[in-house]
């Protein structure tokens, strides 16, 4: 039997007359408003620190030529991500996989699987990114879904 697993929990009250009425705190999020990923490789522009979002993460990042992760700093996270390569060229390793990109590409990243970036061009590699925001700290289960055979539901 399949169960349904909340991602985020949120706590509703009503509205008094007159008063403002949204969760958010800014909706045009400027170079000034971002907020430093860790380790300074990169910034959000869409999280919950920059704008108030309660379910996702936007943001982006920039490389040097001839520098990355590549394959000596691979890194996972529970949720699915997806980049779209701006500017530049390169390629990221998925587990034991290369995969070349370019502008104008968009690159999938599985759930959980260990990945890392590489700028093999000539000028700097721009990457915008989204990914879901990561599950609250109290939610128990974490599922790794390497382990389990993914199907879209019917």
């Amino acid at each position: 039997m399949a169960r349904q697993v909340e991602r985020r929990s949120i706590t509703l009250e009503e509205v008094a007359a007159g008063e403002v009425n949204h969760y958010w705190t800014r909706v045009v999020i400027s170079d000034a408003d971002r907020a430093e990923l860790p380790g300074g490789k990169g910034w959000n522009y869409v999280a919950p620190e920059t704008s108030g979002a309660l379910t996702i993460n936007a943001g982006a990042f920039e490389m040097a030529p001839n520098t990355g992760s590549g394959l000596t700093d691979l890194h996972s996270h529970s949720q699915e991500e997806f980049s779209y390569i701006l500017a530049g060229q390169g390629w990221i390793a998925v587990e034991d996989e290369i995969h070349h990109f370019q502008a104008g590409d968009f690159v999938f990243v599985p759930a959980f699987a260990r990945h890392g970036w590489f700028n093999d061009g000539a000028e700097p590699l721009r990457v915008l990114f989204y990914r879901p925001i990561k599950a609250e700290p109290e939610q128990k289960e974490h599922y790794d879904l390497r382990r389990f055979k993914v199907r879209p539901a019917t």
